[in-house]
């Protein structure tokens, strides 16, 4: 079976505040918003994120007694540089430095208003060194 799509959803006491933070820091626009739950995606992407209401009849009582997040939402972007300047400048605390790693990822970790991890990457030509000694020949 090959999935249609993909979705991840942020549970929250707060969507509309969350929904916001995607909309203004990574220009994701809201498909549906029925307050309790809002959808965003970035143009015809085929992936989308929800932002549902915690507590809510549609979410199992397990997820929405969890209060602290250990997921990893990773977004590629064009300039990690930039959406880090913008988030700093909005006084978004960065949760890392922006690092340019040996394999080809410039990027940085910051969490949304609900605490979830989101790993913001920029693709750059990987070391030829690092290449070299992790490559199989």
């Amino acid at each position: 079976m090959q999935p249609a799509a993909f979705g991840a959803t942020v549970v929250t006491a707060r969507p509309a505040e969350v929904a916001a933070f995607y909309t203004q820091y990574f220009d994701l626009a809201v498909t549906v918003d029925l307050g309790w739950f809002v959808c965003l995606r970035r143009g015809e992407s085929d992936w989308e994120l929800a932002i549902c209401e915690r507590g809510h009849s549609s979410v199992p009582a397990a997820v929405s007694a969890t209060t602290e997040s250990s997921n990893v939402f990773g977004f590629v972007v064009d300039d990690a540089d930039k959406v880090a300047a913008r988030l700093t400048d909005g006084s978004v605390e960065l949760a890392t430095e922006v690092v340019t790693e040996p394999w080809g990822q410039r990027h940085f970790y910051v969490r949304d208003p609900e605490g979830t991890w989101l790993d913001v990457i920029q693709l750059v030509a990987p070391d030829p060194d690092w290449v070299a000694a992790n490559t199989p020949s």
